[in-house]
């Protein structure tokens, strides 16, 4: 599903290239880049999956809650008011 997705082959146009030298054959310089990329991304979405894990219950609490929101708000609001106070040119 994620080899469909557009900005991932986006990613893979502007960045493969600039690993990847013309002398050599391709194929081989791929099943190195690709495993590479894939234990990479493995490792990160691990830590992903455990971080969000152990701060699941934290996040569930009311207090974490009504901080998220006021956190939120308190957004919504300094960004309308830098949006009311920037002057058109």
């Amino acid at each position: 599903m994620t080899a469909l997705n557009p900005k991932l082959i986006a990613f893979f146009v502007a960045f493969l290239p600039q690993f990847m030298t013309p002398d050599r054959p391709v194929l081989n310089q791929l099943l190195v880049l690709a495993p590479t990329f894939l234990a990479i991304s493995i490792l990160t979405n691990g830590f992903y999956v455990l971080a969000a894990s152990a701060a699941r219950d934290r996040l569930r609490s009311a207090r974490a809650l009504r901080w998220m929101n006021r956190f939120g708000a308190g957004c919504l609001i300094g960004a309308g008011l830098m949006t009311a106070a920037l002057r058109r040119t």
